[in-house]
């Protein structure tokens, strides 16, 4: 039976689906173990061979089945994976077979050429020189050749379909060699074959449905058991997936401002969300926000601003009266301590000024499209939903400065200076302010796709911290 810890991956998958990823998963680890245990007595083989008797057919099949097993070792994993293995193996073993079929009729033409058995017949023309007819006197078996490839078929999982397909290959092209090239008709050779494929195949088509029940009745098991969790992580994927869809495009132009943005959850639904709205002609609302934790609770309390935040807008665009609103909405709606850190900017493209309104976010950048410089906007109020009030905070909070051709401005969650390595060291914001002084000149988009790649390379494929958004707006 299989380990339950490991089962538990199959039941988030259809019945037919697990099975199938059962199956490949062992037809992986069963050809890695044959190209070792197979390779090496075939070197031993090769070597012995040409040491006693020099180059020969014999000596050449072992030689080149070494060369290919090597090969394919060395090669294995650009090769073979779980989601190719079936092809995979279904294309080697009928190469495989063809290449036997081929290597045993030219071992017997060189058999017969070497003990004089053939008869050559021979005539001169003047035209045309001397011209060669060879016939072969007696046959040779295939019986050998139908016995290792069914033994093969027994070691790998193949689906039942698959099984009588490779089956019928086994014995068909096998035996149409022995009739068409051997000319043996000998109904007992026949009879020999076909019962020793049929008995092969009775054992694998058998052992396949078993070990089919066996998994099923397993996997029935363990999604009973876990069908709850089944459930719940099921909503919770279509959750991401609305929670997703309600992002604006990732990237976009509005007027003379080029947008450029992108939110990974750390789980199955997050706590950051971003927005941007055109407010009138020369006005464009930039919003992003992080509520405090992330999970279920963060995505129910994130969905309620988001609906906020666009009926606030339709009342209101100035920073400070949009926050005030949102403060309270967040201190009425929550049963438990719950915080949002945000930032929303009006940018006023006539006039080249931002107005930018901090509660409690990490600070936010710009870029200098002259110069290149770095400025980090460190000025902030008071996180939505620490207090009741933020009315008496605002008047420090509030920052405005020029927002000219060229410029940048580069807004982000604590998932980017939060990102750990595996040594649990985090991205920090040292390294991000030298990723952006150094890519200062490049357009939103390659900018968010250059900091992404940045901070996966750093994390190294760990497990993120938290979740990870990214809002970033340049003027042409």
């Amino acid at each position: 039976m299989e380990n339950p810890f490991k089962f538990d991956r199959y039941v988030e998958l259809p019945r037919e689906e697990a099975y199938g990823l059962f199956r490949d998963e062992k037809n992986l680890k069963t050809l890695k173990f044959i190209l070792v245990s197979v390779g090496i007595p075939l070197f031993v083989f090769a070597v012995v061979f040409l040491a006693k008797g020099g180059p020969g057919i014999v000596t050449l099949l072992f030689c080149l089945a070494f060369l290919s097993f090597a090969g394919l070792r060395i090669f294995y994993r650009k090769i073979f994976s779980v989601s190719n293995i079936r092809k995979r193996l279904y294309l080697l073993f009928i190469t495989s077979l063809l290449l036997f079929l081929v290597i045993n009729i030219a071992e017997n033409y060189t058999e017969n050429l070497s003990e004089n058995k053939a008869k050559i017949t021979g005539t001169k023309d003047n035209e045309s020189g001397i011209v060669f007819g060879i016939t072969k006197d007696g046959d040779r078996s295939v019986t050998g050749i139908i016995f290792f490839f069914s033994v093969v078929l027994i070691i790998f999982r193949f689906s039942r379909n698959d099984i009588v397909q490779l089956f019928s290959l086994t014995i068909g092209l096998p035996v149409l060699t022995d009739l068409i090239l051997y000319h043996n008709f000998s109904l007992e050779d026949k009879a020999v074959q076909v019962i020793i494929a049929g008995l092969f195949f009775i054992i694998s088509y058998s052992s396949e449905s078993k070990k089919r029940k066996n998994f099923f009745g397993q996997y029935s098991v363990y999604h009973s058991r876990h069908f709850d969790n089944l459930r719940m992580k099921k909503e919770l994927n279509y959750a991401r997936e609305i929670q997703l869809a309600m992002l604006p495009e990732n990237e976009t132009v509005i007027g003379n401002l080029q947008i450029a943005a992108a939110s990974t959850p750390a789980n199955e639904v997050g706590g950051d969300y971003y927005d941007y709205f055109r407010i009138s002609d020369n006005l464009t609302g930039i919003f992003i926000c992080d509520v405090s934790g992330h999970g279920v609770a963060s995505a129910l309390l994130l969905s309620g601003l988001r609906s906020c935040m666009h009926l606030i807008l339709e009342d209101t665009t100035n920073p400070k009266e949009v926050f005030a609103k949102l403060n309270k909405m967040v201190r009425k709606t929550q049963n438990r301590k719950m915080f949002v850190t945000a930032i929303f900017a009006v940018i006023d493209s006539e006039k080249n000024i931002c107005t930018l309104f901090n509660a409690g976010h990490l600070p936010p950048y710009k870029i200098s499209g002259e110069s290149g410089e770095l400025f980090k906007i460190r000025r902030h109020g008071i996180t939505l939903g620490a207090i009741d009030n933020i009315n008496d905070d605002a008047s420090d909070s509030e920052v405005v400065f020029d927002f000219n051709k060229g410029d940048k401005i580069f807004l982000y969650t604590d998932g980017v200076v939060e990102a750990m390595d595996n040594k649990r060291g985090e991205y920090g914001f040292a390294r991000l302010e030298s990723f952006l002084n150094e890519n200062a000149c490049k357009p939103p988009k390659e900018l968010l796709d250059g900091i992404q790649k940045d901070v996966n390379a750093f994390t190294g494929g760990a497990e993120l911290a938290d979740d990870i958004s990214i809002l970033i707006i340049a003027k042409n």
